[in-house]
């Protein structure tokens, strides 16, 4: 008999926002976290990431995305969504949803779609971004990771709580040492940042690789979708 290795691929879809947003080369050292998963999946999984730049769960949907993603979907794979951060512009129509109604709609629509499509799927609250404030870590994204939460609870699928995870990792690294993981540098280190860098929302691979691997261990704890990912 003659094996057919596609049709024993397993497949992750990723659909999110920046932060999880495949990079290139013309935006290094700026990484999307699942370009670090692929260090912890196995050789037969292919991760597809369909995440992208400064979108909501409204315009995601709004802009046909999700409809050109469900449309690629198939049974058994596994769909990670993760939005968050730009659903909180409450300065643009085209984005802002509220956390407790709109936002929650928006993620029970895209899981009760995938679901529809015999696919299993996991909800992700927001990783955090880098704002101390008198050497404490703030707080930030308000009431949408326990939007997240709810919407999981509620419809009965599992949900990684990113944001508390990320926000352990950067409080143990410490104010300075964290920057390392965000986009905040100084001018002279990369070719395409010449003047440097002080963003602490998105992040570079040394971040990338603490959210994937908060990701990794979590799913190991709850003994999630383990065919996916390598023993460790």
């Amino acid at each position: 008999m003659v094996r057919d290795d596609y049709a024993m691929k397993k497949r992750i879809f990723t659909l999110g926002d920046s932060t999880m947003q495949f990079n290139g080369c013309n935006k290094y050292p700026r990484a999307g976290w699942p370009q670090a998963l692929e260090l912890f999946v196995t050789e037969n999984v292919e991760i597809h990431n369909f995440a992208k730049n400064g979108r909501s769960t409204k315009s995601y949907i709004d802009e046909g995305r999700f409809s050109i993603v469900l449309n690629k979907i198939s049974e058994n794979d596994l769909v990670l969504i993760q939005f968050g951060h730009n659903d909180q512009k409450i300065v643009d129509p085209a984005r802002y949803t509220i956390a407790n109604t709109t936002y929650k709609e928006n993620l029970t629509y895209m899981v009760q779609k995938v679901q529809e499509k015999k696919a299993q799927v996991i909800l992700l609250t927001s990783i955090t971004e880098r704002k101390f404030q008198n050497g404490e870590l703030s707080y930030c994204h308000g009431e949408y990771p326990q939007a997240v939460k709810d919407a999981a609870k509620e419809l009965g699928v599992p949900c990684i709580d990113l944001y508390e995870l990320t926000r352990e990792c950067v409080i143990a690294a410490g104010e300075e040492k964290s920057k390392k993981f965000f986009m905040n540098f100084e001018g002279g280190i990369y070719s395409n940042y010449p003047n440097g860098s002080d963003d602490d929302t998105h992040i570079r691979f040394d971040g990338a690789f603490m959210v994937a691997s908060c990701f990794y261990e979590e799913m190991k704890k709850e003994n999630l979708f383990q065919e996916f990912f390598v023993r460790g």
